[in-house]
């Protein structure tokens, strides 16, 4: 009977362990990867939103049982400037964001900006490795997307400014507010440039610091400027270069299964974001000039000879800045 009994405790024990085992199986297939995300941008801008609607549902809905997303906020998490390093230390895992807030630590960003290129070609011909040797090197990051691929930028003005002999705006002697996208161009135009905040522009131009600013062809609205500005400079140049990044530890922990459907969203995202921001830039437009801001329409020699000067500023920029990746980037990323 003693044998009897130890022969059953030996079975529900060893039963136990199979549901024990069996049970951690369960958990672990049932395990859903939680994504912190944080942007540099505040969320009501329309680039944010493009990022929540086209990026963050589609991968929600796609990941379901297997990766979620949560949108942590944007400035109140992380100043935008600190925000690259923030998502290198592990602070939170996934980053959107301009890469022009932390282009001191990647000046590579710059060939987003003087791309001319669709996306999907420089992610064919190699241009996409070339970036993530980048990202991993410069701010231990993988780079997963870029989203508004097709969103321009304008230079706006509160006064018609002066012309060169080619009809190209001479803006010496004016003070523009810039960051590191436009600082290569405004210079290049004569400018002198001050640092601040997008949410301090309306007061700086009302208090007569800075007489104009670039932004993108979108986004412009939301902070109001739209009922100040008086003029507005085209054709827009250079494309948007927010990007979408993960911390790279992070990352590579992902399963192969969380990693496809993150790859696969994004590139969806690269074909969706554009068509979303096109249809806010229309929407903004009527606005804009509703309002009463004029367009200042270079033409001919005059518009070929503004856009040179803005891509070959950041072409140069980045020369000096990157000897290492800018000749290869440049090769990947624009046709002459």
């Amino acid at each position: 009977m003693e044998v009897f009994n130890m022969q059953v405790r030996k079975r529900v024990l060893m039963a136990g362990v199979g549901l024990l085992a069996a049970g951690a199986f369960v958990s672990s297939a049932s395990a859903v990867t939680n994504i912190k995300a944080v942007s540099g941008l505040k969320r009501t801008n329309t680039i944010t939103q493009n990022f929540l609607t086209n990026m963050l549902e589609p991968l929600n809905a796609a990941g379901k049982g297997v990766v979620e997303m949560k949108y942590l906020g944007g400035h109140s998490v992380v100043p935008p400037r600190k925000a690259a390093k923030a998502l290198q230390r592990g602070q939170f895992d996934w980053l959107h964001s301009p890469i022009s807030y932390y282009i001191g630590a990647v000046p590579e960003g710059y060939a987003f900006l003087a791309s001319n290129v669709p996306v999907q070609v420089f992610r064919a011909n190699g241009g996409w490795e070339i970036l993530q040797e980048v990202f991993k090197k410069k701010v231990g990051a993988r780079l997963i997307g870029f989203g508004p691929n097709k969103t321009k930028y304008n230079m706006y003005l509160m006064m018609m400014p002066k012309f060169d002999k080619d009809g190209v705006p001479d803006l010496n002697g004016v003070k523009m507010r810039a960051t590191g996208t436009y600082r290569p161009l405004f210079n290049a135009l004569g400018a002198s440039t001050i640092n601040m905040k997008s949410s301090e522009i309306y007061t700086g131009i009302q208090r007569g610091v800075v007489s104009g600013f670039g932004w993108p062809d979108v986004a412009i609205v939301p902070l109001g400027l739209h009922k100040i500005v008086k003029y507005r400079v085209t054709p827009a140049f250079y494309v948007t270069n927010s990007v979408e990044t993960m911390n790279l530890n992070f990352y590579n922990k992902l399963s192969k299964e969380a990693k496809g459907i993150i790859d696969n969203v994004a590139i969806g995202y690269e074909a969706t974001g554009p068509i979303y921001m096109e249809a806010q830039r229309s929407k903004e437009e009527k606005i804009l000039h509703a309002e009463g801001v004029k367009d200042i329409a270079l033409k001919g020699g005059a518009a070929k000879k503004y856009l040179a000067i803005a891509h070959g500023a950041i072409w140069e920029q980045l020369a000096k800045r990157s000897p290492e990746f800018g000749a290869k980037l440049k090769a990947k990323m624009y046709r002459e």
